[in-house]
């Protein structure tokens, strides 16, 4: 009887996480809307209605723009409209989220197990690295990553498939290119996935013949993507070289290494004050085992404690995240990631699982590391914040220590506890916290969700203040199908774009970055006039420095017609050019 009950009860809590696991995205899919979101539609929309590459678009993140793109062009093309394209594009991510976490279950379950590699799965499908499922730049990376790796692994994975189907590898190469290309910053990666696949290859001539053909793939995207950005410059290098010079100095992303390292070393200590008690924890566990018996070196204790930490961490940033309603909160992620490499160093002379301990380490571990250190230097978001690019190497490292040698089935299960730990902590704020525009969040329990009825979010649930400037923004611009719109607003509202059943046109330099932070507007109008507005909006409770924006708007602009729309607690002012 106690033999037929435990499975059964395993087999129950089993299907419970994943049900929470599709809980915390189907929600994720009809409730919320947030600004980056809107930022990585927009951006797709500037391609379907003709703007270029580095011509007429100078946004910091649009190499992230061909993917949403496809989704919107694809959408128009059959329904003849935008409305209800947000929803559209989150049920396609959803949909290839789906498809990775069960391509990642099927490749790796051999080798760690059916129910640890089933809850890493579902750690990999509950996770979305901004809290939304819009396929932001983020995101781009994180699921081309993913992708990436499945393909090498399959190649390079022990068994009777291995060294066979080099179609592998060139796909690998492509979902590569495409995570670099979304988030050019991750190209610290590829030396090192290049270096990997002469190692993995190493001792054979037909072995190495995956390095060259990755090689030969990544040099065919990159040739194929600059001929097609220079065809939108009519083949001019030096006016390439000059607009990329000017969009890399956006003014918002001016700091140098030094201003930098110094903002990292003031958020330092509030890291550190977050993690010290899970730490301690764990390090206190860890020295009980060592009080009580267990014979182990320092090298293995510290293995100990750095698991029991990162353990402890995804409990209380669950917590966290649900008591101060925040989802940045994710030290789990370089805890899981420190103590995975640890492990994989621990275990470097095991020969058992030693070809797919190498696989996920060289293939998965070590480059996801190399583009977070990177990143880190590149980015403005505040240290906790950049911890989400830590996730993959977390995943990575938590599969390393399920190919322990000899495992002990007390040891399995500690380690399906571990990855329950990462899911939840990647679930349960998801399901229980919604995002507001400007990156709010509220108890799903204390908002009173609305729903978008018209325009591109419709179908789509929203707090109150972003239903309204839905609403509003399709009210205002319904008039202007077919013109030229400029947001001249701190915060653009993204999806404006995409109203009037997607026949507007963006006439602005970035759909990100507003008139009053971006001084670049006015030499944006001075190199390309054509691209100058016929309505003009803004948000009184937006707009800073609203004497210069003003001053801004009549110098350059004849306003014929000035007027305000409303709807609930927004409020637009639309100003016609003449």
């Amino acid at each position: 009887m106690s033999h037929t009950k435990k499975p059964t009860i395993e087999k129950i809590i089993l299907a419970l996480l994943g049900l929470l696991a599709l809980a915390a995205l189907v929600r994720t899919m009809f409730l919320g809307l947030e600004i980056d979101e809107e930022y990585a539609l927009s951006l797709g929309f500037r391609l379907v209605r003709g703007d270029r590459l580095f011509y007429s678009m100078w946004e910091p993140h649009q190499l992230a723009a061909l993917p949403p793109a496809l989704l919107i062009g694809l959408f128009t093309a059959v329904a003849g409209t935008t409305t209800g394209v947000l929803l559209f594009v989150r049920g396609a991510v959803l949909a290839v989220k789906l498809a990775l976490a069960v391509w990642f279950y099927r490749s790796l379950r051999g080798a760690l197990g059916g129910r640890c590699a089933y809850l890493l799965a579902l750690a990999v499908l509950a996770f979305t690295p901004k809290w939304f499922l819009g396929p932001d730049y983020v995101s781009q990376q994180f699921h081309f990553t993913l992708a990436a790796f499945l393909f090498l692994y399959g190649y390079y994975a022990p068994g009777p498939r291995q060294y066979h189907g080099l179609w592998r590898v060139a796909a690998g190469g492509v979902c590569a290119c495409l995570s670099f290309l979304a988030y050019p910053q991750t190209l610290a990666a590829a030396p090192v996935l290049m270096l990997a696949l002469l190692l993995l290859g190493r001792g054979s001539a037909d072995k190495c013949r995956g390095l060259w053909v990755f090689v030969l793939t990544c040099a065919v995207c990159g040739g194929a993507f600059v001929v097609y950005v220079l065809q939108g410059m009519g083949f001019d290098f030096a006016a390439l070289l000059a607009r990329a010079d000017l969009i890399l100095h956006d003014p918002q992303y001016d700091f140098t290494t030094a201003d930098r390292l110094a903002m990292l070393r003031s958020q330092l200590s509030a890291v550190i004050g977050n993690c010290w008690l899970s730490a301690l924890a764990g390090v206190a566990l860890a020295a009980a085992g060592m009080l009580f018996g267990e014979r182990r070196g320092f090298a293995r204790s510290l293995e100990k404690a750095l698991w029991y930490t990162a353990f402890f961490l995804s409990l209380w940033c669950t917590a966290y995240c649900l008591r101060a309603q925040e989802l940045d909160f994710r030290y789990m992620c370089p805890a899981f990631a420190l103590a995975g490499g640890w492990t994989f160093w621990c275990d470097r002379r095991e020969a058992d699982h030693r070809p797919l301990r190498r696989l996920l380490f060289w293939l998965g571990w070590l480059p996801g590391i190399a583009a977070y250190l990177f990143i880190l230097r590149s980015t403005l978001i505040a240290l906790p914040t950049t911890f989400m690019y830590l996730f993959w190497p977390a995943v990575c490292g938590t599969a390393a220590l399920l190919l322990k040698p000899r495992p002990t089935r007390r040891h399995r299960a500690a380690a399906a506890l571990l990855a329950a730990g990462l899911l939840l902590a990647c679930a349960v704020p998801k399901l229980c916290l919604v995002l507001e525009t400007g990156w709010h969040c509220e108890p799903i329990t204390a908002i009173q969700p609305e729903r978008i009825t018209r325009g591109p979010a419709a179908g789509t649930w929203a707090d109150t203040k972003a239903a309204d400037m839905q609403e509003c923004l399709y009210e205002a611009l319904a008039p202007y199908a077919g013109k030229s719109v400029l947001q001249a607003i701190g915060e653009q509202h993204g999806l404006g774009f995409l109203m009037a059943d997607g026949t507007l046109t963006v006439a602005q330099a970035s759909v990100i970055s507003g008139t009053d932070s971006d001084p670049r507007f006015e030499q944006y109008y001075a190199l390309l006039p054509e691209k100058q507005p016929d309505v003009i909006l803004y948000d009184d409770a937006e707009v800073r420095d609203m004497d210069e924006f003003h001053t801004w708007i009549e110098q350059h602009f004849t306003i014929t017609d000035r007027y305000t729309v409303q709807h609930g607690t927004a409020s637009l002012q639309v100003l016609v050019v003449g």
